[in-house]
């Protein structure tokens, strides 16, 4: 009965530290065994009693006894969050879903915009010792997330590191899909690891499947449920929280929505930019 699982119960825990990472987003971080062991890509479900339960990718680092949510500013709950202090409670389940899969490819290209970037963050650690090149891009340099830290970890872990900013403020004065796509135009890659907004992750999937390339991405959508239950997830014959939400060129090619639509908090199909 995979539905009362432990994880599938939400648990108390209780905040360590908060950092403001930019002006509109925050790192929570916090002990709990199970969420340690997320796998870059995984996800857990918020809940933040009386407000509502949201799905946030899990930022654990592989060899850390700690783990992070990352979370911009704006939703009710993000709001009801930036009020906790350190030693705070707040409620949490999972890991959930199907992570990024590593393989045996060698020469890599990563590309993150805005909180997409912090599943990929994690699975930086697995790709040490391997050709990488990380590309991530923010509206402006204030906004840029993890900016210090990617600094000094691609100094000691030797990978390249490409910022872009809308405004050019620091970095390119580019999009990050946009810089991806120079890059590709000059050398070629093995595969392409993307998270971010999706129609930033469309152009990337396109780039990767005009060069014949194996790509990853992770999907967003209304989760309700977390488990596959509920269906409000669904894209295509897939439901993001259960199926994915890391799918690959193969599945994505059976979403016809994918970059296009996505589904309300009823259900109905609406363009993908449409406020929720």
């Amino acid at each position: 009965m995979e539905t009362f699982h432990p994880i599938n119960i939400p648990r108390a825990v209780k905040l360590e530290r908060i950092q403001d990472e930019t002006p509109s987003i925050r790192s929570f971080w916090f002990s709990d065994p199970s969420l340690h062991e997320a796998k870059p890509g995984q996800f857990a479900m918020v809940w933040v009693p009386g407000i509502d339960e949201v799905p946030m990718s899990v930022l654990a680092i592989h060899g850390k006894a700690e783990a992070g949510v990352v979370i911009k500013h704006g939703g009710p709950v993000s709001t009801e969050l930036w009020k906790k202090k350190p030693g705070d409670l707040f409620w949490v389940r999972g890991p959930y879903g199907h992570p990024y899969t590593v393989g045996h490819h060698h020469k890599l290209l990563v590309v993150g915009g805005g909180t997409g970037l912090v599943p990929l963050l994690s699975l930086l650690v697995h790709f040490r010792g391997r050709d990488l090149t990380l590309v991530t891009g923010a509206r402006t340099a204030s906004e840029l997330l993890f900016q210090d830290w990617l600094i000094q970890d691609s100094k000691e872990h030797h990978f390249r590191l490409f910022f872009a900013t809308d405004d050019g403020t620091y970095g390119e004065k580019n999009q990050a899909p946009k810089l991806a796509e120079q890059i590709l135009q000059k050398e070629s890659f093995d595969a392409i690891y993307s998270c971010g907004p999706e129609p930033m992750m469309k152009k990337i999937y396109d780039l990767a499947v005009e060069r014949h390339m194996h790509v990853q991405v992770s999907l967003e959508r209304v989760f309700k449920c977390g488990v596959g239950i509920c269906a409000a997830c669904v894209i295509g014959p897939y439901l993001v929280c259960h199926d994915g939400p890391v799918f690959s060129e193969i599945e994505l090619s059976g979403m016809p929505e994918f970059g296009h639509e996505r589904r309300d908090l009823s259900g109905e199909k609406v363009p993908l930019g449409a406020g929720h």
